[in-house]
This record gives C-alpha cells, sequence and structure tokens, in this order.
C-alpha cells in the first residue's frame, strides 16, 4: 500500500480520501432520492388508478371517457413530491381503449402496452416534446383497458439538482479541507524546521541550542520541552567530559612539565652515558606526553565553539596556499609533490585554524600515506559553499575505517608505532564543524581524498562585508 512520505503528499491523500467520501454520500444520496421518488410517482398512479376504477363503477365508459380527456396533459396538483409547480415536465398523461383495443380516449402513446407497470414508457407531451415516462396499464371489467403514466422529467431534474448540489458541496468541501491541510502541513513544517535547525546547530557542536517554544501547551511544546530536557542533560554531559579532559590534560601538563625540567637539570649534571641515555629517552616520552595533552585541550576548545568569536571574512584561497608553500620543502626532501589549483572563495573564519586544518592533513599525508605518496589540493566555489578537496594518491584506507579516523586517539597502525596521537584528523573535524561545515572521505581508486565544505560568503566586491577583505 503507497503511503506519502512527505507533508505535501499526506495533504495530498487527506484532500483525495475526502472528496471520495463525499463522492460516496453524494452517490448514496441521489440513489436514495431517485428510489423515494420513483416510489411517490408509482404511489401516486396507483391512486389515480384506483380512483378512475371507482369512477368507472359508477358512471360508466362513457362516463370515465369524458374524465380522462380532461385530465390528460394536467398537472399532478398537490401530490407529495410531485406537487405542481408550473410547467416543470410533472405531467400525468392518460390512455382508454375498448375490449376491442380501439383507443376511446387520451393521447398519450400509439400503442396500448401490456397489463401492469411499465418502466421506461415513451412519451409525447401535449407541447409536442417527447419523454420517458412509468406507467400502470389495467383492465377495465368490461374489458376495455386503461392506462395512466407519470412524466419521469421530475425525477430526472430532481436527480440533476442533488448531483449538481453535490459536485458543488464536493467543491467546497476539497477547497477548505485542500486549504485546512495544507494549514496543517505549513504549521507542521514549520515546527519541524525549528527542531531539525536545533539539531543540526548541535550536530555542529552548538550543545547550548534549544528548540524554540511558543507557549501554546500544544502536543508540540510539550514534546519540545522533553527534547529540550533531554538536550540540556546532554549538554551538562558533554561539559562535565570536556572537563573532566581538560582538568586532566591541565594537572597532568604542570607534573610533566616539572618533571621534564627535573631531568635535564640531571642531564647537565654530567651522569655516565647508560643514564643520559635513559633521561633523554625519558624527556623524548614526556614531550610526546606533553604533546597528547597539548591536543586533547586544543580540540576540547575548538568543540567549545568559542573561537567563532573571533571569526572575520577570510580569502581561504589565500589561507590554503601559505600552508602549501610551508610544507612544500617537506615534500620536495622525499621527493613528492603538492599540486595546487585554488579558486577565490571566501569565508567566515579563524585564520590560525583555518591553517591548523589544512596542516594537519597534509602532515597525515606525510606520515601515513606511504612512501612516494603525492598531495593533491584543490578549491573552488559550490553552492553558497567553498569546497575544499586535499586527497593523495597512496595507499589508502578501508571503507569501514573512513569515519573511525576522525575520531580521537583512534590510530589504524596496530602496532601504533608510526608517530602521532591519533587526533590530528579529530582536531580537523572540530575545526571544520566550528566553521559550520562538514567533512567526509570521499571513494576515491587509489589513496585518501577529504572534502571538506563550509559556507561562501560575498567577495569584497560586493555588499555584505563591514570592512574590506
Amino acid at each position: 500500500m503507497f503511503m506519502p512520505r512527505t507533508i505535501k503528499g499526506l495533504s495530498i491523500l487527506s484532500a483525495s480520501i475526502s472528496g471520495l467520501v463525499i463522492l460516496a454520500v453524494a452517490a448514496a444520496a441521489i440513489f436514495i432520492s431517485h428510489h423515494e421518488i420513483e416510489a411517490q410517482i408509482d404511489h401516486r398512479l396507483e391512486l389515480e388508478m384506483d380512483a378512475l376504477f371507482d369512477y368507472h363503477a359508477t358512471g360508466g365508459s362513457v362516463a370515465l371517457a369524458r374524465l380522462v380527456r380532461m385530465r390528460d396533459g394536467a398537472g399532478t396538483y398537490n401530490t407529495g413530491y410531485l406537487a405542481d409547480r408550473g410547467q416543470d415536465g410533472r405531467l400525468m398523461l392518460y390512455a382508454l381503449a375498448d375490449a376491442d383495443g380501439r383507443r376511446i380516449a387520451g393521447n398519450l402513446i400509439p400503442h396500448i402496452p401490456p397489463s401492469g407497470w411499465t418502466e421506461f414508457l415513451p412519451i409525447r407531451r401535449p407541447d409536442g416534446s417527447k419523454g420517458v415516462a412509468q406507467a400502470l396499464s389495467r383492465r377495465l371489467p368490461d374489458g376495455g383497458q386503461i392506462v395512466i403514466a407519470g412524466d419521469r422529467d421530475a425525477l430526472r431534474r430532481a436527480d440533476d439538482r442533488i448531483l449538481m448540489a453535490a459536485l458543488m458541496g464536493l467543491g467546497v468541501i476539497l477547497l477548505t479541507g485542500t486549504v485546512s491541510t495544507i494549514g496543517f502541513g505549513r504549521l507542521v513544517r514549520r515546527r519541524l524546521v525549528l527542531i531539525s535547525g536545533t539539531a543540526q546547530g548541535i550536530i555542529e557542536g552548538d550543545y547550548t541550542r534549544r528548540i524554540p517554544i511558543d507557549g501554546s501547551g500544544s502536543e508540540f511544546d510539550r514534546i519540545s520541552i522533553i527534547l529540550n530536557t533531554m538536550l540540556g542533560r546532554i549538554d551538562i554531559l558533554m561539559r562535565s567530559l570536556r572537563q573532566v579532559s581538560s582538568d586532566i590534560a591541565h594537572d597532568m601538563r604542570t607534573p610533566l612539565g616539572r618533571i621534564r625540567r627535573d631531568m635535564e637539570v640531571l642531564l647537565l649534571s654530567g651522569l655516565d652515558g647508560a643514564t643520559t641515555d635513559i633521561l633523554e629517552r625519558t624527556i623524548a616520552d614526556m614531550d610526546a606526553l606533553l604533546d597528547l595533552f597539548a591536543g586533547l585541550l586544543g580540540v576540547s576548545e575548538v568543540q567549545g565553539l568559542a573561537a567563532r568569536k573571533r571569526f572575520i571574512p577570510l580569502r581561504l584561497s589565500e589561507i590554503v596556499g601559505e600552508i602549501v608553500e610551508a610544507y612544500r620543502p617537506a615534500f620536495d626532501d622525499e621527493n613528492r609533490t603538492i599540486s595546487v589549483s585554488l579558486s577565490d572563495v571566501a569565508v567566515w573564519g579563524d585564520a590560525q585554524l583555518l591553517k591548523r586544518a589544512v596542516a594537519n592533513m597534509l602532515e597525515n599525508i606525510l606520515a601515513h600515506a606511504g612512501d612516494g605518496a603525492d598531495a593533491m589540493i584543490s578549491l573552488d566555489a559550490g553552492d553558497d559553499e567553498a569546497v575544499l578537496i586535499v586527497s593523495d594518491n597512496g595507499s589508502g584506507i578501508a571503507a569501514e575505517d573512513r569515519e573511525r579516523v576522525f575520531e580521537r586517539l583512534v590510530r589504524l597502525d596496530p602496532a601504533r608505532s608510526k608517530p602521532g596521537h591519533g587526533l590530528g584528523l579529530s582536531m580537523v573535524r572540530a575545526i571544520v564543524h566550528a566553521h559550520r561545515g562538514t567533512i567526509e572521505i570521499m571513494p576515491s581508486e587509489v589513496g585518501l581524498k577529504f572534502q571538506i565544505r563550509i559556507p561562501a560568503v560575498m567577495t569584497s566586491s560586493h555588499k555584505g562585508y563591514d570592512q574590506p577583505l
């Protein structure tokens, strides 16, 4: 069974169902009224037939013929639905024949129908028009036959009027139903947009975002209050987690720094060679730990989104170009190349953070792409966004690891023998999210292909900046 998945589809489905219901009700009304009016006509014919039989019994055939001539083509007077309302086709037509079948009175039809009911009997009205009637025919006691017909034009007109009323009602209900359904759909869509906007802000790292409440006490308000309570709890947990990470990093950096300085003092005190080697290795390990804690603090700071207060309009092409030139000697030393294609695209951001993101990706290529792997960087203007692609032709990674590499402290080297702490790409993603952008690893035949999308702003040649770039 087809079920619409959009508000527009639900609106169309609701209006269609309403229309089908109205059509069914209208069909039932036409059917019931049609049979009711037919029953009224039949009842009138039976009453008239009984009256004529009584008249024949008291006055004979001559008197009956005179009465038939007088009544033939007259209206139906005031009998139920057939009440006379002028020239509206509510006619009673007659025919009287003797025992030999010769017509005595009445101009109803060219031939006499058999005894009993005839549902659709062709007739010619007094004005010369043709029509269809319901007819009742009976034999008189003297062998003659009398036919009484009720014009069905009244029934046709009643059906037409009911059908017209039903169609008008259908149009009004479809119109009002469609308008109300569209209005309801827009209300639902507006509230869903608020919820999705809040969710998008949280995805970008702004855990302070909450769903707006209009104070109406509606179902949307109640679910919004529940979701806001949940978001508040998540915010507290995330803040606690970041605070614990920051506190541990801060608390560990101070004693580690003191231990490192003490070891440097011991190293300068003239110890034997073996002890000196141990101290040097320990100092190197201390430096690695200090770098790890500095990286953790850096990621937590960026995820806190405090950097957004420092955002200004920047030419991303200049930032990328500067970092590329800074790393080109390192690639040249290993006989590796960096190819660059940069378009002039401006974004709101922090220059140091953006430089760090590009530098981390180049460091990742140098350390993990493999010997001889080259780097390719392109920057283009998409639909109101800057599209930065950083790729290499190295060994690449498995498809199932494409999301894991952005997590903290994740290193795909099982032996963890290569330098690094697994924070480089985690920092890149935090920086991109802080700039309201997205980063993903795109499918590639060789190596890795990172695609970063950051909302773009107008260049200095357009209105929109408070100060020139």
